[in-house]
């Protein structure tokens, strides 16, 4: 735990009260992280968000475990885990808030590998219009999410992507998928109306065969303007995607989401 909480590189202050809980609530924090393994992690609902991020790093120590049985790296588990930190500072470093989606990380169903994650996915998404997909429901894909915190190169997208193939064959040879699968606003096929053609979203975008775009704005407001705002005008315009993206709904646009594929066969 100790190397782990390390590496983590959590913001100062919540780390030493992290260490400090650890050590006065020992039997407790193994406890509960025993109950997520048997029983899945509902028991951590009730719980406060400090030691929430105390039973995930504890239960961290059995994703290591299986790390070392499927033979995957030390870097990738680091690199997976440092997710944790990221959500810490999401809910102003108070300790894990969205533990439902660091359960991924630690069930070993989601890696970091180079720029971005990448999940194993049999396709369950009942929101889907199969008609437009490549792939039927239930079928197996691998997810790729794209995590905060690094800019979002082309170049180390594609490396990501061709490691991660790499990865699944020799670690997951059993696990049988056609499609690379994304759901996100950066996959929206009319963001080239008010973002640059040099722009990293839209050169990450052309990694992608568009199959579906929707204009549900919500995800796009939220990581380009932190919050919506009752009236357009008020969105803020300190950077240059805030000042074009506002323009564009100013002048009637609306952005949306987009549903991307990548055949494996064809990298």
């Amino acid at each position: 735990m100790d190397e782990l909480i390390k590496r983590l590189k959590l913001e100062k202050e919540l780390e030493q009260r992290l260490l400090e809980l650890i050590k006065s609530n020992e039997e407790k924090i193994t406890s509960l992280a025993e109950k997520c393994k048997e029983n899945g992690f509902s028991c951590l609902k009730k719980e406060n968000e400090l030691m929430r991020l105390a039973a995930c790093v504890k239960y961290a120590e059995y994703t290591k475990k299986e790390y070392e049985r499927l033979g995957i790296s030390e870097k990738i588990f680091f690199d997976t885990m440092s997710d944790i930190a990221i959500w810490c500072e999401n809910n102003d470093n108070k300790g894990l808030k969205n533990y439902n989606w660091i359960k991924n990380h630690l069930n070993a169903e989601l890696f970091k590998i180079g720029r971005l994650q990448f999940q194993l996915y049999p396709c369950k998404n009942k929101t889907l219009n199969y008609s437009k997909m490549p792939f039927k429901y239930g079928e197996n894909l691998i997810y790729i999410h794209i995590p905060q915190g690094e800019k979002l190169n082309y170049a180390a997208c594609v490396a990501s992507i061709k490691e991660a193939n790499d990865f699944f064959a020799e670690h997951f040879p059993d696990y049988e998928y056609r499609f690379y699968f994304s759901e996100s606003w950066l996959l929206f096929e009319e963001n080239y109306l008010f973002m640059k053609s040099s722009s990293n979203i839209l050169q990450f975008q052309s990694l992608f065969e568009i199959v579906d775009s929707l204009p549900i704005d919500v995800q796009a407001i939220e990581r380009i303007f932190g919050k919506r705002r009752l009236f357009k005008r008020n969105y803020p315009e300190n950077t240059s995607l805030q000042k074009s993206a506002k323009a564009f709904m100013l002048d009637g646009g609306r952005m949306g989401i987009g549903i991307g594929i990548i055949d494996k066969n064809e990298l």
